[in-house]
C-alpha cells in the first residue's frame, strides 16, 4: 500500500472534520437524536439498536483495515493500540446501547447512516495505519497516552452510569444529573471520550489517530454546547456555574 496516498487521504478526512466542526458550532445544526430527537428527519428506528450499528461499525472497519494489511505482523504496539480501540467500541456497541432505561426512544436513520459512513472511515483508516505501521513511535507519549486513555475512559463510563440511573425503567422525563464531575461540567461523558481520544493519537501518533481526535471533536465540543444550552432552557434551577466541557475554562 501506499503511504503517502493514504496520508493524503486522512488530510482530506481531516479538513472535512474542520469544515463539519464549523458548520455545527457556528452554525448551530443540532444532531437530532437523544435528548435532541425530533420527529422530521424521516424514518426511526429504536436508539438501542441504532447505537448498535452505527458504533460496531467501527470495530469491523478497524479489524478489517488492520487485518488486509498483515497487521499481525506488526509491531506490539499496534496490537496494544488495537486492544484499547476496540475495548472503548466493545462498551459503546454491546454494553452501552441495551442499558438505556427508555426503550421507546427512536433515532432517525439519517443519522445511524452518517455515523456508519464516518466510522467505517475512522475505524478502517486507523486500522491500515496500525496495521502497516505507520506511525511515529515514543515511549513517553506512549506511557502518557495509555494513562490518558484510561482515564478519559474511566470519566466517560462513570457518567453515562450516572445518566444511564437518573430515571427508572420505563420513566422518560429528564432530571439534573448530579455527582461526580457533573458538579463541574454539563457533559463530563463526552469531557471523557475526548480526553480518550487525545490519548490514543499519543499513543500511537499519525494522520490516521489525528484525523479521529478531529472528527470526535468536530462532533462532540458542538454536542456538548448544544446540552449545556438546553439544560439551561429546561431547568430554570440549572446552575450557572457549571462550565459547557472544560473544568472552570468553558
Amino acid at each position: 500500500m501506499n503511504q503517502q496516498l493514504f496520508e493524503i487521504i486522512g488530510w482530506i478526512w481531516i479538513n472535512i472534520a474542520l469544515i463539519t466542526f464549523c458548520i455545527l458550532f457556528f452554525f448551530k445544526v443540532v444532531a437530532p437524536f437523544g435528548r435532541h430527537t425530533r420527529s422530521d428527519w424521516g424514518p426511526v428506528l429504536s436508539n438501542s439498536w441504532g447505537w448498535f450499528i452505527m458504533e460496531i461499525i467501527s470495530i469491523i472497519g478497524l479489524w478489517s483495515g488492520f487485518l488486509i494489511t498483515g497487521g499481525m505482523q506488526s509491531p506490539l504496539i499496534a496490537k496494544v493500540a488495537m486492544v484499547f480501540w476496540t475495548l472503548h467500541y466493545i462498551n459503546r456497541t454491546f454494553i452501552f446501547p441495551f442499558r438505556m432505561p427508555n426503550k421507546k426512544k427512536k433515532m432517525p436513520l439519517v443519522i445511524v447512516g452518517s455515523a456508519v459512513f464516518f466510522n467505517s472511515i475512522n475505524g478502517t483508516l486507523n486500522g491500515i495505519f496500525l496495521g502497516q505501521g505507520w506511525f511515529y513511535f515514543s515511549f513517553p507519549l506512549f506511557v502518557a497516552g495509555m494513562l490518558l486513555f484510561g482515564i478519559g475512559m474511566y470519566i466517560n463510563i462513570k457518567s453515562d452510569n450516572i445518566l444511564l440511573n437518573l430515571r427508572k425503567p420505563g420513566e422518560t422525563h429528564y432530571v439534573i444529573p448530579k455527582g461526580f464531575l457533573f458538579k463541574y461540567l454539563s457533559s463530563p461523558n463526552l469531557f471523557g471520550e475526548i480526553i480518550e481520544w487525545t490519548g490514543f493519537f499519543l499513543m500511537v501518533p499519525s494522520v490516521a489517530s489525528l484525523s479521529f481526535l478531529a472528527w470526535t471533536l468536530a462532533n462532540l465540543v458542538p454536542r456538548a454546547r448544544d446540552h449545556h444550552e438546553w439544560y439551561l432552557k429546561t431547568f430554570k434551577s440549572y446552575p450557572l456555574n457549571k462550565k459547557i466541557l472544560i473544568p472552570k475554562i468553558w
